[in-house]
């Protein structure tokens, strides 16, 4: 049976996630170190569920939710830690549910209602949703990378990369980031070289599509990448 995909963002100890149980449903849960762990990985890998239960302003939490939705569609539960009046603003922001009374049942219930429904709508889906930035298109599923409508052949970490960044335009991922994510290993070496020979090769690839697409890949200084939308003149 395939397992249930959780990704909990709490502050650390706040619930016994090993007590979360889905009924007829096997569950893996990753709990993340913080707030941009966890972003991180949503831009990567696919979960069937967000469970959200940190100690945060609301305002926070809201921007939080704002943010996630923006860059993912699974169901997003909510714990807070008593009745808020900004309950209805995490709901209008994007949270499919906001519970104030943290009881393990409910919220078990809850995350199985949700992920049902989820994993239904999505075995429903006909088309893939392909990610487009400005000329640049990728396709998830099929693993292709296209700048209008020509391919570009890229291997596997290659588009990994690129998928990376395309999935947040603008935000700056570190070297340490992009290796974990990509290389799915612990940093380790001058990874700032591997990455540079790896960015190197795709870059070349993309010129010679298009004089002007390696530009959309862009290097912060001893920090990493970023990708920007390409705007036509």
């Amino acid at each position: 049976m395939k397992k249930n995909r959780i990704i909990v963002i709490a502050d650390e100890g706040e619930v016994l996630w090993e007590s979360l149980v889905l009924p007829e449903q096997q569950t893996e849960i990753y709990q993340a170190k913080n707030i941009q762990d966890a972003l991180s990985h949503l831009t990567v890998f696919s979960y069937h569920l967000i469970l959200i239960a940190v100690k945060q302003e609301p305002e926070i939490i809201c921007q939080l939710v704002e943010t996630i939705r923006k860059m993912v569609i699974t169901p997003v539960i909510v714990l807070l830690p008593d009745h808020s009046e900004m309950r209805n603003k995490i709901i209008q922001v994007g949270a499919d549910v906001v519970l104030t009374q943290l009881c393990t049942e409910e919220i078990s219930l809850q995350a199985y209602a949700l992920i049902r429904r989820y994993t239904e709508w999505k075995s429903e889906r006909k088309e893939e949703v392909p990610v487009i930035v400005g000329k640049l298109e990728i396709l998830p599923l099929q693993r292709t990378v296209e700048w209008e409508h020509k391919r570009i052949h890229v291997v596997k970490r290659e588009f990994d990369f690129l998928y990376l960044l395309a999935s947040t335009p603008g935000r700056v991922y570190t070297y340490s980031q992009i290796y974990q994510l990509v290389w799915q290993e612990y940093p380790h070496g001058d990874i700032a070289n591997i990455i540079y020979c790896m960015v190197h090769r795709l870059k070349r690839k993309l010129k010679k599509v298009d004089v002007s697409a390696e530009h959309i890949i862009i290097s912060v200084k001893e920090v990493g990448y970023c990708l920007r939308g390409y705007k036509e003149s």
